[in-house]
């Protein structure tokens, strides 16, 4: 048969549709075949704040697991993913991502936001029907996502910092070990010292003695890993504009890859002024909910670079829209990331999708607390100073519970 008359009898045969969609053209055989027959959710205490976990089942026996943004107990997640979003999931086909998500959404909306506690399960739940389409399809989460994979692993960084930053003998043995450390990673988020407390401010502002603290302190540690490790300076939306630009100007000789939340969250033009004149990139994002939070940050030019927390910000799907609209602002991407090793897999198939990812969040092979052994994984999962992540279906793990019960909350019950 020639190519023309191939391709001319492959497209009489099968709907136009999939030869532009990938997503709809792998679930065409599986379409309203499979059911979800249960939406289960448990709360876990993997060594780091509660994180509630969900699973979804289905009547082929096929089952997607996903991760909830962590929160002080975790009840209120598990309360919105039992008692309203299963109910809105049974008998639904788990293929239906976009439309699912969208009626869970407009379906929490009398709460009270789009933002919180409800998009953290919602995002939870979003990320289990990810994992169950890969199972359901036979390939990776990422390779359904928004078109496709650009990589198959993610650039890592991690958030650590010197105990002590004045004590040049000790900043050159805690260099030469993130040098050596064999996760191979190469940038380190670092947080900013200041006499108050980020959880428990009495203002905004950043005191002379604090600028020169700080200012003093990532030039030792500049001096110390060298050109080696990329540095990112790391704020909790704590101060006023002008303390914010100081510190920008004062910490711009140490050549920062970003000065990260310096200001508090909500979208103002102060957040326009303190871009244009800073000497160093300002990445924001971490407390961000959807495209609708992101949309001022990026169309008015409020950042540099933005950081998703994929794991909360409304589903893998969401994010990615996310990344898109950043992308026609050039605008690089990282991921904050506080979850388990199943979060932080999940978040970063979804990473593996934008193209001008930068950096995901980390906190080595156990993810933020806990055992690696939280999950069955077949390899390391950060090397080579990447997530490593592989081509098994779904996001590519699987629940261990022989580990995974150690980290139940009390009360709790396994969910099988």
């Amino acid at each position: 048969m020639q190519r023309r008359t191939f391709l001319k009898t492959m497209c009489l045969s099968i709907p136009a549709i999939t030869c532009l969609d990938p997503f709809r053209a792998l679930a065409a055989s599986e379409y309203k075949k499979v059911k979800i027959t249960n939406v289960k959710c448990m709360r876990m205490f993997p060594g780091a704040r509660v994180k509630p976990w969900v699973r979804i089942e289905t009547d082929a026996g096929l089952i997607g697991y996903g991760e909830c943004h962590h929160e002080r107990g975790g009840e209120g997640a598990k309360d919105v993913i039992l008692n309203h979003l299963r109910q809105i999931l049974i008998g639904q086909d788990p293929l239906d991502i976009e439309k699912l998500t969208f009626k869970m959404m407009r379906g929490v909306s009398y709460y009270g936001a789009h933002g919180g506690i409800t998009v953290h399960a919602i995002t939870g739940v979003e990320s289990a029907l990810w994992d169950l389409a890969g199972k359901i399809l036979g390939v990776p989460t990422r390779k359904i996502i928004g078109g496709g994979t650009y990589v198959d692993k993610v650039p890592a960084m991690r958030t650590s910092s010197p105990r002590n930053r004045m004590d040049k003998s000790a900043l050159k043995d805690w260099a030469a070990s993130v040098k050596e450390d064999p996760s191979g990673i190469r940038i380190y988020k670092m947080d900013i010292q200041r006499s108050q407390r980020w959880e428990s401010p009495n203002n905004m502002q950043l005191s002379y003695e604090d600028l020169k603290r700080n200012i003093q302190g990532y030039e030792n540690i500049r001096e110390a890993v060298g050109d080696d490790i990329e540095i990112g300076v790391h704020c909790h939306w704590e101060f006023n504009f002008i303390d914010a630009l100081n510190l920008a100007r004062g910490l711009a000789p140490m050549r920062p890859k970003w000065l990260e939340d310096p200001m508090p969250i909500e979208f103002s033009d102060q957040w326009v002024k303190l871009t244009e004149q800073s000497p160093v990139p300002i990445l924001c994002g971490e407390n961000l909910y959807t495209r609708a939070d992101f949309k001022p940050f990026i169309m008015q030019q409020g950042c540099h670079m933005i950081n998703i927390d994929i794991m909360m910000a409304g589903g893998l799907l969401e994010a990615k829209k996310i990344s898109d609209l950043a992308d026609l602002y050039y605008m690089p991407i990282t991921a904050h990331n506080v979850g388990s090793n199943v979060g932080t897999i999940q978040s970063a198939q979804c990473a593996a999708t934008m193209r001008e990812f930068y950096a995901h969040e980390t906190f080595g092979n156990a993810g933020w607390g806990g055992s690696p052994d939280i999950i069955i994984y077949d390899r390391e999962l950060v090397k080579d100073g990447c997530i490593q992540l592989n081509d098994k279906p779904g996001a590519g793990f699987e629940i261990n519970p022989d580990v995974a019960k150690r980290y139940l909350c009390e009360g709790e019950t396994w969910w099988d």
